[in-house]
């Protein structure tokens, strides 16, 4: 798979002109930095999910309870768009599919996923 590396303001500056976004803010880059690294802390990938369950089989302890917590994507930058951004990015970026949270390609963008964060991963 054809792979290009972008920095997050070219990203960001672009992925703001095409997104439809229902909100009444806008994901700045300094929000979207703080998401990402949440994330990463949580458990080293993106999975760019907007509420992660307690996990079924494991007790938790507080560092994790909080990591886990933090890692949900609940600020602005967390939204799920309703146009057809996933056709717009393959036209600009030469991006033919996107990933899930280990790299495998995916048919389409998960809705219990941050979009922004999708398209970043």
């Amino acid at each position: 798979m054809k792979m290009k590396i972008y920095d997050f303001f070219t990203i960001f500056t672009i992925l703001s002109i095409i997104f439809q976004v229902n909100s009444d803010a806008v994901c700045d880059l300094n929000t979207l930095i703080v998401e990402i690294k949440q994330d990463l802390k949580d458990n080293g990938m993106l999975d760019c999910l907007r509420v992660i369950e307690t996990p079924h089989s494991v007790e938790e302890t507080e560092e994790q309870k909080n990591l886990r917590l933090a890692a949900q994507w609940d600020t602005s930058c967390a939204f799920e768009s309703n146009g057809a951004w996933e056709e717009t990015l393959k036209k600009n970026f030469d991006i033919s599919t996107l990933v899930d949270s280990v790299g495998e390609p995916v048919k389409k963008n998960f809705e219990n996923q941050a979009d922004m964060c999708e398209i970043i991963r």
